[in-house]
């Protein structure tokens, strides 16, 4: 009898093992030390046929189709601002964005359109290899369509993560997220779980919105003469071509003479009246009606959004507005919670950039960011003082009093503390929203590699804050220190700026001369 027990136990074991193991009973088992590494990528261009020699690019402005736009928009404007009257510009720029989205905008209800259009990109399970002892953080991108809605994108990254696992050997893998790639693994993680994630790297996310997107869904957007000459100061502020010279003191002369008498708060009340009715019409045209698109809508701008675009036509979107309630359900408003829950199982790594002002037509364009995500919602939550600001006196006298010093920035512009992983939560200032350079691939290494989690304070070479600079023609990046801290840039004076401004434009009508006369 207790042998019989013993042969029945052994059976039993056998069996369960065959479950666990299931996905690897067709190759290896591997147990080398270079944990597979699957990039989720942020969002990618959308081609009218990804595959044709001569494939056409959907999103994005391409600067022929801006200057024809324009020519003509400048002269119904004008005409409206005459009669206030707006309605033939904002018919003639909404039937032109209509015109060009045409291809690459969804159905009404989310889905696809039904054409070509898509990144240039595919994958199956029969072409995968096993290509991970290298370490090489471009073995295994997962690319997707942007458009597409998040919870159905997670069933292709599950099938992908497992194509990995299987091919490698590896029980588990290292997944790191980029942008709006972190929507996609949040929404992987609300359907299947973690139990194969080793590590998960946060980079740059817009999981929790980004401004771009979100604000612009929900109306909240404001002209501010400063920001706008701020913002195209600090981010040519290295170009010398005429044209960029010429616009950047043109907005320089402008902001200094305030648009002569012309406030922001007169342009903005003139923008509010445009805004209404032009740009819900530009966005369902285009991007409104992704699911995809929908899920870089932030927590706080979520409902605003959904009443600004759809108030009139609720009915026409309703399936629509279905399935991005169940991606607001299901992954958005838990996704804090999630993360928090993950970090016992999970190595997390959370990267924030800082140091750029947000584009200059928003209600957060003044907070601290990348240029395209703010600060605080990259990091999940950390305090950030406004662009070109530092954290007063008191907030930082009250933070080392509460015994949070530690996570003040040397440059007293970030308190860590309020991030949601303090401690697993790093910043590095001076580097744009769309820039991966190869030194932060060590620290995903470093993490991937270690057999515990890592934090702010393991590694002297990445403490929490670090800068990012170029000097004599290299790229450093390195701990933040008093002589490496980023000056903000300096405006000229009126007369300094009126001075480059005509020199620019002498040189343009110049070179349109030249160009004429064959020279």
């Amino acid at each position: 009898m207790k042998r019989t027990l013993a042969i029945l136990l052994a059976m039993l074991m056998l069996l369960s093992s065959f479950g666990t193991l299931s996905v690897f009973a067709e190759d290896k088992v591997c147990t080398c030390e270079h944990m597979p590494l699957i990039y989720v990528f942020g969002k990618q261009i959308i081609y009218d046929d990804p595959h044709a020699e001569n494939r056409v690019q959907l999103d994005g402005l391409d600067t022929a189709w801006v200057k024809g736009m324009v020519k003509e928009g400048v002269k119904l404007f004008a005409k409206g601002v005459a009669t206030r009257n707006y309605d033939a510009f904002c018919d003639y720029i909404a039937n032109n964005f209509a015109e060009k989205y045409k291809d690459f905008v969804c159905q009404d209800n989310g889905d696809l359109p039904e054409n070509t259009t898509g990144p240039d990109y595919s994958w199956s399970p029969e072409t995968m290899i096993d290509d991970h002892v290298w370490d090489n953080v471009y073995s295994y991108v997962y690319v997707y369509d942007a458009r597409q809605d998040p919870l159905e994108i997670a069933d292709d990254l599950h099938e992908y993560i497992e194509s990995v696992r299987r091919v490698t050997g590896h029980r588990r893998v290292a997944v790191l997220s980029r942008c709006m790639g972190t929507e996609m693994c949040m929404a992987y993680f609300e359907k299947y779980g973690w139990k194969d994630i080793d590590t998960f790297f946060s980079y740059s996310s817009a999981a929790m919105g980004t401004t771009i997107f979100s604000e612009i869904f929900a109306g909240k957007l404001e002209l501010d003469l400063d920001s706008i000459s701020e913002y195209y100061s600090e981010k040519y502020a290295y170009d010398t071509s005429e044209s960029k010279q010429l616009i950047m003191t043109l907005l320089e002369i402008i902001t200094q003479l305030r648009a002569f008498g012309l406030t922001e708060k007169a342009l903005n009340r003139l923008f509010a009246r445009l805004k209404v009715d032009l740009v819900p019409r530009i966005l369902k045209s285009s991007f409104a009606t992704s699911p995809g698109y929908w899920s870089m809508v932030g927590p706080d701008d979520y409902e605003d959004a959904k009443a600004f675009l759809f108030k009139n036509d609720a009915d026409q979107y309703k399936d629509l507005i279905k399935r991005i309630d169940e991606y607001d359900r299901v992954v958005r408003q838990p996704m804090k919670e999630t993360l928090k829950k993950m970090n016992n199982d999970v190595k997390i790594c959370i990267l924030a950039k800082y140091g750029f002002q947000m584009i200059p037509a928003t209600a957060s364009q003044h907070e601290q960011s990348d240029d395209k995500i703010t600060m605080k919602d990259q990091s999940f939550g950390a305090t950030g003082a406004k662009f070109g600001k530092t954290l007063s006196d008191a907030y930082i006298k009250k933070a080392i009093a509460q015994g949070h010093g530690r996570y003040i920035s040397p440059d007293r512009i970030i308190d860590a503390s309020t991030a949601l992983l303090p401690d697993q939560t790093w910043f590095v200032k001076n580097i744009r929203h769309n820039d991966f350079p190869g030194h932060f691939y060590d620290l995903v290494i470093r993490m991937t590699r270690s057999d515990r989690q890592l934090t702010v304070y393991d590694d002297p070479a990445y403490p929490q804050f670090t800068t990012f600079y170029w000097e004599d023609g290299h790229d450093y990046w390195v701990p933040m220190v008093e002589e490496n801290m980023h000056t903000e840039y300096q405006h000229p004076s009126f007369f300094q700026a009126l001075k480059v401004f005509f020199q620019s434009l002498f040189a343009i009508i110049k070179t349109k001369i030249n160009e004429k006369l064959g020279k």
